[in-house]
């Protein structure tokens, strides 16, 4: 998220999670300064930026809710509202910094040349951490068994006997393999500059 869209995103952050919980009178942690407030606040911003208006509704009740402090007036851990946001709403990819870099590593440029980029992928959305050896040689056998599926639906689509959702699911994973390319290239192009 560049530019004008992460403008846009972190006034939505202010507006529906921020504002609402300082007019509730929520507050900084004690023994933090001002700054070191701000620089939550300025973080936040940044990492929820994602969100819809009213996922960040939703997310400005968990905090009150969790509040801490004696009168339960003291914003949460950083680290909590941003895994209640993770609940609430998955980031996307492109703002998942453990896939960003982790595709962009070794291993995503390994994972592209073996062809198993996009289950990699997928494993990291959905668990959330990088995947050890055996869990690697999982992630190649599906590929395998993916890339089988789509030879058979290809070949369906060339005799015409290739149904709407096998069509569906062939469009879907190409979709997907241009997201996490993308993301490789962009580190390329990074790594350059």
């Amino acid at each position: 998220m560049e530019g004008e869209q992460l403008k846009q995103g972190k006034e939505r952050v202010r507006k529906n999670l921020i504002e609402p919980l300082e007019r509730a009178r929520m507050k900084r942690k004690a023994g933090w300064t001002v700054d070191q407030h701000l620089a939550m606040m300025s973080s936040l911003e940044a990492r929820l930026a994602y969100m819809s208006a009213k996922n960040l509704q939703a997310l400005a009740e968990c905090c009150e809710r969790h509040a801490g402090g004696k009168l339960k007036d003291v914003w949460p851990a950083e680290v909590s509202i941003c895994n209640w946001a993770r609940r609430l709403q998955e980031p996307p990819a492109s703002e998942s910094r453990l896939v960003r870099s982790y595709l962009q590593s070794g291993a995503g440029v390994a994972a592209r040349a073996g062809d198993y980029l996009v289950e990699l992928f997928v494993h990291l959305k959905r668990v959330g951490i990088p995947p050890n050896d055996y869990v690697l040689k999982e992630l190649q056998q599906r590929a395998q068994d993916r890339a089988r599926a789509h030879d058979r639906i290809k070949r369906g689509i060339a005799s015409g006997s290739a149904s709407p959702s096998e069509r569906a699911q062939l469009d879907a994973y190409h979709q997907t393999m241009r997201r996490c390319v993308a993301i490789v290239e962009a580190g390329k192009q990074g790594a350059e500059a």
